[in-house]
């Protein structure tokens, strides 16, 4: 509808144009016709004339010549007035005609393009310049958008992106961090003209996702699936906590993947599924020690017990019947058997973050009896809102879009592109408040799945601190180098601004220098403007430096009226820019507001 509008104000302006000019050439062609009739006028303009003629041709033969002339200029201006009339009165029509003809058959090329075609590697989908291009196969090595507060990232560069994935057809996820998020992102989506494809999923909607059920209609692999995910959770529980980032973190997480594959497989061989409440009553019950693992009392009233006891009545295949005997082991001897402080330490990690996914909303959400929204969704075009910003809602906000990017993660790497090539995005907006280390694990394989990951926050300094720790700085540039796509507005940050350039890379460059010496007794006649320098130095030093200071990023333009333009280096690993011949150029965005 915006695009029909867009063409129909168009053609009224070149109606309008063709109704001017078309009216002034009538009018004009009305004058000489009615100047070619008269008589008197005419003769007398021509009689001139044909006395100023040096040929033996009659006088009235020339005055003949000239209104013949006036006639047929006045014809034509007529004709020519009222055929751009005409014109203009057709062009406003015919845009009419063809949008509800496109409206009522769809747009005949989309028709009938197939989907490889359409959704080629090779084909474009953003322009920076007149001359370079951004492909989908480039937007699936991933985008990453860098600006300080203000700066116009996420009205720039994020802005143009979001709108050209949608334009292109792509289904895709939107992550919200800020309250506003999602005003933002319906407006992309109605701009685009793909409402109806549009999903909600949050607290106060109605859509519901239950991941374990998910996870497990999807087969293989499920259990250390659903373990990575819930340790993931965890991750991100124990750093909102203050407890990440410690020495010996890798033990605790670790022992908590332990315990949680433990427990989901015992409830899969005891229950046949997995739910929540049933993993929160399985942990808190299981053995403080081998003495109560043995004990008459416990085993009467422990949940975990009675799961050990379900699953060991079932049919069972010799691998089935192998790990049983390990969960068996590992409850009753390698659990019980744990020093008091270190599985308090683990039950305490893991049973917090169970709990919050058990009560209130977040159960509502992801526990309840059937999925009506899936990330899968997506690579049929859906295009899916996670609406609880981390402003907002909090821990809750992070976890329920934490486990919904991870199980479109995991769907997308499970997905057979030759079937479906539709590309996928996910997109999030301050991507440091739900960046999690299984992030950078996916994005090494995202173009092979054709995921179109694009994150944007402020600074480096950003994800640093939200990683923390030791390994915090090795994370943190493995998953920026696998995000191909730099680009980098206004920046305040003097570690993302040291980042850029030295990503940029640096070159050859040549210094000029020059020097004056005077000897003592020039100076009083240099005072005067009679001296000269007695000794004059000049040369030129071959360095190698930044090919973009950091001070570069500091002045770039953050939009706002009158031009409403914002400025960003953008860098693109593996290619050359015409317009600069290197890895990098500036780019302007129209800034989009409203």
């Amino acid at each position: 509808m915006f695009r029909f509008l867009i063409r129909l104000s168009r053609a009224l302006l070149v109606a309008f144009a063709a109704l001017v000019i078309g009216s002034v050439m009538y009018v004009e062609g009305e004058r000489i016709a009615a100047e070619a009739r008269s008589g008197n006028s005419v003769a007398a303009a021509d009689t001139g004339a044909a006395h100023v003629n040096q040929h033996d041709q009659p006088a009235f033969t020339i005055v003949e010549t000239n209104r013949r002339r006036r006639t047929i200029r006045a014809q034509v201006l007529m004709m020519g007035g009222v055929s751009m009339t005409l014109a203009g009165c057709v062009a406003p029509m015919w845009v009419v005609v063809s949008g509800l003809v496109r409206l009522l058959r769809g747009d005949p090329a989309k028709r009938t393009q197939s989907p490889e075609k359409r959704w080629s590697l090779d084909a474009p989908l953003l322009r920076f310049s007149r001359k370079s291009v951004w492909t989908i196969g480039a937007a699936c090595q991933g985008c990453q958008i860098w600006g300080s507060t203000g700066s116009g990232k996420s009205t720039g560069s994020l802005a143009a992106i979001c709108l050209a994935f949608l334009r292109a057809g792509f289904g895709g996820v939107f992550l919200t961090c800020k309250p506003d998020d999602r005003a933002v992102y319906e407006r992309y989506i109605r701009e685009a003209g793909r409402e109806a494809d549009l999903m909600l999923f949050g607290p106060g909607h109605k859509l519901t996702f239950n991941f374990i059920d998910a996870e497990l209609k999807a087969g293989a692999g499920f259990v250390e699936n659903l373990t990575a995910l819930l340790t993931t959770v965890t991750e991100l529980a124990d750093r909102n906590s203050g407890h990440g980032g410690r020495e010996d973190e890798s033990f605790w997480r670790k022992m908590v993947r332990q315990l949680c594959r433990n427990s989901i497989q015992l409830l899969v061989m005891a229950k046949g599924k997995v739910t929540i409440a049933d993993l929160y009553r399985l942990v808190t019950t299981a053995p403080l020690s081998v003495e109560q693992a043995l004990s008459e009392s416990w085993q009467k009233s422990s949940f975990c017990y009675a799961c050990l006891e379900e699953a060991d009545g079932k049919l069972k295949s010799a691998q089935e019947r192998a790990d049983y005997e390990l969960i068996v082991s590992f409850f009753t001897f390698e659990w019980a058997g744990l020093s008091d402080r270190t599985r308090s330490t683990v039950l305490s990690s893991y049973s917090t973050t169970i709990d919050v996914l058990n009560r209130g909303v977040m159960r509502d959400l992801i526990s309840s009896p059937e999925s009506t929204v899936r990330p899968d969704m997506a690579q049929d075009g859906k295009l899916i809102i996670v609406d609880a910003p981390v402003m907002v809602q909090n821990e809750l906000g992070q976890y329920l879009q934490v486990i919904f990017k991870y199980c479109l993660q995991r769907a997308q790497s499970r997905r057979d592109t030759s079937v479906n090539p539709r590309p996928v995005f996910l997109v999030c907006d301050e991507s440091h408040l739900l960046a999690v280390s299984a992030d950078q694990v996916f994005q090494t394989t995202a173009r092979s799945t054709r995921t179109c990951v694009v994150y944007a926050t402020q600074s480096i300094s950003n994800y640093l601190a939200a990683f923390g720790g030791d390994k915090a700085e090795p994370e943190v540039h493995s998953l920026l180098g696998n995000l191909q796509l730099q680009v980098f507005h206004q920046q305040t940050d003097i570690r993302t601004n040291q980042y850029a350039s030295e990503l940029v890379g640096r070159a050859r460059q040549i210094l000029c220098n020059s020097n004056n010496s005077y000897q003592q007794d020039d100076w009083p006649l240099m005072m005067n403007g009679l001296g000269a320098p007695t000794q004059t130095t000049a040369g030129m030093q071959e360095v190698i430096d930044f090919e973009l200071q950091p001070g570069a990023f500091t002045s770039l333009a953050t939009g706002g009226p009158p031009k409403w333009e914002v400025e960003a280096i953008v860098y693109q690993g593996g290619r050359r820019f015409a317009e600069t011949g290197r890895t990098w150029m500036p780019v302007t965005f129209k800034q989009k507001t409203k």
